[in-house]
């Protein structure tokens, strides 16, 4: 004779399907946790990717090559020879410069330097540098969060970013959205930080450029007949024009070496200037592309053509 189960028994089997279905619940809690735990860490590393492009992974690299050596640097610094800036106070929408370009930033192109039109280099915004997830205006973590965008505090350390700052990093305050652990119950509610301030050689060098001249049979010389010489640094401005920097003009015959401090990573040109006292006699160095990598200080020569004599 078939019985039914007793009110104990019956007790007893929900109790195990509710242990069951509680267990199962919180397992499922863990792997979502632990997603959007790794959604932030993708996040982290497309802002570091679209700042750095190659270097975004944080591999060594040597000083300094030519182009053609290695394949070109990308990523917004050295396209635009800096880091992106903080727009307003909308912690959304305040990294928009790496999706949207902004209203008078020169897209990314081939640009010819003023006074010089045989200098030519591609600089310019070619984003998005970022790619948004369907339906976000700005980047956010795996809790759905703004994430807190960083700038320096000028000691070498991290401070929320406010308009106008240069962003250097960003800080995922976890599942509980607080700063620092503000709910220990949480799994994952501490804070995740992304930090690209405090060592500025990473993504820049300190430039050495000697001067000489082709002296013929004589090989390479310091330059040899009285002038004045200069050197000019090619490079993106902070809107995406190719502009440059100067060096002091230094009276020749002499040996010359200028100096280039802080160069941000990526493609530049170089260039030597002389010109003799009455200015009706000059010459230049070759065109020289170059491509400036992490760490260091950099070393290159130019070298001008025999020079007139006044």
């Amino acid at each position: 004779m078939r019985r039914g189960l007793t009110l104990i028994e019956l007790v007893i089997v929900l109790a195990i399907l509710a242990l069951s279905a509680g267990a199962a619940a919180i397992a499922t809690e863990r792997v979502l946790y632990q997603k959007r735990s790794e959604v932030t860490t993708k996040t982290l590393d497309a802002f570091r990717r679209s700042l750095l492009g190659r270097y975004g992974h944080g591999e060594s690299a040597g000083s300094l090559v030519t182009v053609s050596e290695t394949p070109a640097i990308d990523g917004f610094i050295a396209d635009m020879g800096r880091f992106p800036i903080a727009a307003g106070v909308d912690p959304a929408m305040q990294l928009a410069e790496l999706w949207v370009r902004p209203s008078g930033v020169s897209p990314f192109g081939p640009k010819v330097a003023a006074g010089d039109p045989e200098v030519v280099l591609s600089c310019g915004w070619r984003g998005p540098y970022v790619d948004l997830p369907i339906g976000s205006n700005g980047l956010r973590d795996g809790f759905g969060n703004n994430m807190i965008l960083l700038a320096d505090d000028g000691s070498g350390g991290p401070r929320v970013a406010t308009d106008g700052d240069a962003i250097l990093g960003m800080t995922s305050l976890g599942s509980d959205g607080q700063i620092g652990v503000g709910d220990g119950e949480l799994p994952l509610a501490e804070d995740t930080t992304l930090w690209l301030g405090g060592s500025a050689s990473m993504y820049s060098a300190d430039l050495s450029v000697r001067v000489v001249e082709n002296g013929g049979i004589g090989g390479l010389v310091d330059p040899s007949q009285a002038g004045s010489l200069m050197v000019r640094l090619y490079l993106p401005d902070s809107n995406g024009e190719l502009g440059f920097q100067q060096s002091a003009m230094v009276s020749t015959p002499a040996s010359t070496t200028f100096s280039f401090p802080d160069v941000p990573i990526g493609k530049k040109i170089l260039r030597a200037y002389w010109v003799n006292g009455a200015a009706s006699q000059s010459a230049t160095s070759p065109v020289t592309e170059i491509e400036i990598r992490r760490g260091g200080e950099t070393n290159f020569q130019l070298v001008l053509p025999p020079l007139p004599i006044p």
